[in-house]
C-alpha cells in the first residue's frame, strides 16, 4: 500500500512563457489573456526568463541570451586580466580559453545573429588586451599570435558536431525530432 504525498511547488520561482514561432511579434495581452495556478497560486506570465544559465524567450530569440552570455565572458575576462596580470600573454590566454570559453548551450544559437558577431568582437578585444595589441590589429594576426581559432569559428563547429552527432544518434526521439526537422 502506497502512503499519500504531498507535492508542494514553488510557485515564486515558476513562470509561464507563451512560446510563439521565431520573428513574430508579441501578441499584445496574448500573455496577460491566459492564466495558469497550481495549488490556488497563479503563475506570472513574462517573455523571458533566465534557467540554467540561459535567458530562454517567448519567440525563441537567442539575442537575450547571447548578451547576457557576453555580459558574462567580459566579467570573466577581466577577472583574468586583474588577477593574473603578472603572467606572460601566452599564459593569460590559456587562462582565458580555460576559464571564460564556456558557452555552453551555444551549440542551438543561431549563428546568423548579430549579437554572436558582438560575442566574437568581445573576444577579439579580449584577446587584444591580453597581448597588448593596438584596437586595429587584424584578426588574423590574433590568431597567430594566441594560436586560437576565432571564436566564431569554434561556435561553427560546436554547431555541426552537434548535428551530426543528433544525425547519427541511435535514440529513437532524437532520431524522430530530426527526422521531423529535415521534412519541415
Amino acid at each position: 500500500m502506497y502512503g499519500l504525498h504531498i507535492i508542494r511547488c514553488a510557485t515564486n520561482k515558476s513562470k509561464c512563457i507563451i512560446s510563439r514561432p521565431r520573428g513574430v511579434a508579441s501578441g499584445g495581452n496574448l500573455n496577460h489573456d491566459m492564466c495558469f495556478s497550481i495549488s490556488g497560486n497563479v503563475i506570472e506570465n513574462v517573455e523571458s526568463w533566465p534557467h540554467l544559465g540561459h535567458v530562454i524567450t517567448d519567440n525563441a530569440s537567442d539575442k537575450l541570451d547571447v548578451l547576457s552570455r557576453r555580459g558574462s565572458f567580459i566579467g570573466q575576462v577581466n577577472n583574468v586580466i586583474c588577477w593574473f596580470s603578472k603572467l606572460d600573454c601566452c599564459m593569460k590566454t590559456r587562462l582565458l580559453r580555460a576559464y571564460c570559453f564556456s558557452f555552453y548551450g551555444c551549440e542551438l544559437w543561431d549563428l546568423s545573429n548579430l549579437h554572436v558577431q558582438g560575442l566574437c568582437v568581445a573576444w577579439r578585444q579580449a584577446l587584444r588586451r591580453i597581448w597588448k595589441l593596438p584596437c586595429n590589429c587584424h584578426a588574423a594576426i590574433l590568431e597567430r599570435l594566441s594560436g586560437a581559432v576565432s571564436l566564431f569559428d569554434s561556435l561553427c563547429n560546436r554547431s555541426l558536431n552537434f548535428v551530426q552527432k543528433c544525425l547519427t544518434c541511435d535514440n529513437i526521439l532524437v532520431d524522430c525530432c530530426v527526422t521531423t526537422c529535415s521534412i519541415l
